[in-house]
């Protein structure tokens, strides 16, 4: 019975640990659009997303979105309310309705949908912002 246990529990680390380093690849390849830093800075509300920190000597959390270099948020009405005053660093929504609510501000999306990673970007704000992306990411534009 405790070897039963031990397998479930172990199988269930290791599938945490592998999501939690695909969603810091994903963000990482994400954030290298729009910025050519090395160590990518990144002010996060979603908890979700807290465990990007742990798998990725790249991704450094920064606890004021002033400092940073990428926004992940589940909520953009805070930056909504303060984007007139401030010169924001790019917005990743972790909730698709989030990102649709605020097509005007995020960048894009990056969201679980029955169980898999969906990334949308915005067109509009990428190609006013940004010249070039990579061919690989065309097919995300919305």
């Amino acid at each position: 019975m405790k070897k039963i246990f031990f397998v479930i529990f172990l199988s269930l680390s290791l599938f945490g640990n592998n999501l939690s380093s695909l969603k810091a690849k994903i963000i990482q390849n994400i954030a290298n659009i729009f910025t050519n830093k090395g160590m990518i800075k990144i002010y996060n509300t979603d908890h979700y997303f807290d465990d990007i920190f742990k798998n990725d000597k790249y991704l450094i959390k920064v606890n004021s979105y002033d400092k940073a270099d990428l926004i992940l948020t589940n909520n953009s009405d805070f930056f909504k309310q303060i984007n007139n005053k401030y010169n924001l660093p790019p917005i990743i929504s972790t909730k698709y309705e989030d990102y649709k609510k605020h097509k005007d501000l995020d960048i894009g999306a990056f969201f679980w949908q029955k169980g898999r990673p969906n990334l949308v970007l915005n067109s509009k704000i990428i190609h006013k912002r940004y010249k070039n992306i990579p061919k690989e990411y065309i097919k995300f534009l919305e």
